[in-house]
């Protein structure tokens, strides 16, 4: 819990304080201004806890991130023992492959990034 979210109750809970007294006394300034700082400390106590919810996810992305890293790692190692068991001892095809599935994955990602896929026009 942090600062806001802290004022924010207490904002609310003074609101609705004010809101009870200015019902019983009949006075409807108070009352009015009771509700007021109940809406002002809903609003600031949602935004302490967007700000706390905020602070997690940018505090929990490295990890995130080195466990994506971590897992690519991993499919590159199974792909290469998966290719060297496959091809033996044969660098030269194992390089054609290589370079194909190079090939095809920029040719890929430039026919993905163009935004339109013509057709003949």
């Amino acid at each position: 819990m942090n600062e806001d979210e802290i004022k924010g109750t207490a904002k609310k809970f003074g609101g609705t304080v004010q809101e009870v007294a200015g019902k019983v006394t009949g006075d409807e300034q108070l009352e009015a201004k009771g509700y007021l700082n109940q809406a002002l400390g809903t609003v600031q106590d949602v935004g302490g806890k967007v700000r706390e919810k905020v602070k997690d996810i940018v505090d929990d992305a490295p990890a995130a991130a080195k466990t994506a890293i971590d897992t690519g790692r991993d499919y590159a190692r199974r792909g290469s023992a998966v290719m060297a068991r496959a091809t033996g001892d044969n660098n030269v095809l194992v390089a054609a492959v290589a370079a194909g599935v190079a090939g095809l994955a920029l040719g890929w990602f430039a026919w993905s990034r163009s935004g339109s896929r013509k057709t003949g026009e």
